[in-house]
């Protein structure tokens, strides 16, 4: 059987489902005063993070699934893999520790300001966040850059996944026994589903990790398919897309929840053909646009939604948190005065996140991926000079 059609790198419609899945990410973060903070959806989208880790696995198992052979081809992988995660991690957390540091002059300056090293931004946690390991459950809680914790997991499943390719050999009953397994472990240590973080979080994480690795494994087993738009494809389309819809706004933090991998898994599946009508909206250029920004975005926006309430209170005087009560009866503090203002400053959030990480993928994600791409070749130059020096019948080391 022939491989599928698309040969390429990524898939311009999964990248379009990163980009809109980071910007659900943001707004579920944000605790404004509007409609938008009582939809099921929104206020369930931390499981979209569960996404980016189904789609990790398909795309990092697409591009080198069979290219992890050698411990040469190891340490180019995880280079690579370094030089993608770890500038803009390094650099917001080096944003989040300033502030910090910002927190004690501005009370100097002006008391009372907000206080400094409260809460969970502690200094004994910036070591466990620079090397990555803040999910690792070595920390008490998420700290700094919160949504970095999924990061630190990422970062390790990536090493897993070289690891176990070069030494035993990534076999299919491997991928079957985590997607088993890993459920019924969160299922009996946490009542939150899949809201774990800090503690078990990697196991989340590896969990959609491999059912993305098996995703990218059926999907070369299928045949090439007919060019062109497909109404087969567009109805299955819909009902994928009605289903991850349904089942984040469904599950919430339930134990349900622990079975949204798989809904996102069959949803990678769907939109990887990119033969349906959804998949073209999503090859659009915004979308594609927000797809190349998605890590940005993810990494950049909690900043925005911590700092934007400092600058309305400090800079211009207005204190705009309101106590509202909602339909469970619990009554919370959230942000804006009005419903309208409330969503003005949802989308403000989002136009400000979206807008500091164009900055940031310019200037900090670019230039990091490029020395890391310029280092692993180098490495690669070296590693094959000393296989032609080696003399004949010696490995080189």
């Amino acid at each position: 059987m022939s491989a599928p059609k698309n040969t390429a790198n990524h898939f311009d419609a999964l990248d379009g489902w990163r980009g809109l899945c980071a910007c659900l990410v943001a707004l579920f973060h944000f605790h404004g005063n509007s409609p938008v903070y009582s939809w099921d959806l929104i206020r369930n989208s931390y499981l979209f993070v569960d996404f980016f880790f189904v789609l990790s696995g398909f795309v990092i198992a697409w591009n080198y699934g069979t290219r992890l052979g050698t411990w040469t081809d190891v340490r180019q992988f995880l280079v690579l893999r370094v030089g993608r995660l770890y500038p803009l991690h390094i650099f917001m957390l080096a944003l989040f520790v300033a502030w910090e540091g910002a927190k004690l002059v501005i009370g100097r300056i002006s008391p009372p300001g907000p206080q400094a090293f409260v809460g969970e931004n502690q200094p004994d946690t910036i070591l466990s966040n620079v090397f990555l390991v803040q999910s690792l459950h070595v920390n008490d809680s998420l700290s700094w850059n919160a949504p970095s914790w999924s990061i630190s997991t990422e970062l390790w499943a990536y090493v897993i996944f070289a690891l176990v390719s070069v030494t035993l050999g990534l076999r299919h009953w491997m991928l079957a026994l985590v997607a088993l397994a890993a459920p019924l472990f969160l299922l009996s240590v946490t009542s939150t589903g899949m809201d774990v973080t800090y503690d078990w979080g990697l196991v989340r994480c590896v969990f959609g990790f491999a059912l993305g690795v098996a995703c990218a494994r059926l999907y070369r087993l299928r045949g090439d398919r007919p060019e062109g738009r497909s109404t087969a494809a567009t109805l299955l389309e819909c009902v994928a897309l009605a289903a991850v819809v349904w089942f984040v706004a469904w599950a919430g933090k339930s134990s349900w929840s622990l079975l949204a991998p798989f809904v996102f898994a069959a949803a990678v599946l769907v939109f990887a053909d990119e033969r349906g009508w959804w998949s073209r909206q999503l090859q659009r250029p915004l979308f594609k646009w927000l797809g190349m920004l998605s890590y940005s975005i993810y990494l950049t926006h909690y900043l925005v939604v911590v700092l934007l309430p400092v600058f309305f209170k400090r800079a211009l005087h207005l204190d705009l948190w309101t106590p509202v009560t909602l339909a469970s009866g619990e009554t919370i503090e959230l942000f804006g005065r009005t419903a309208v203002e409330g969503t003005a400053l949802f989308a403000a959030v989002l136009a400000l996140t979206i807008a500091f990480s164009a900055f940031t993928y310019r200037w900090i994600e670019t230039p990091g991926r490029d020395w890391s791409r310029a280092l692993a070749r180098r490495l690669a130059r070296r590693s094959a000079a000393a296989g032609q020096a080696a003399p004949t019948g010696v490995s080189a080391p």
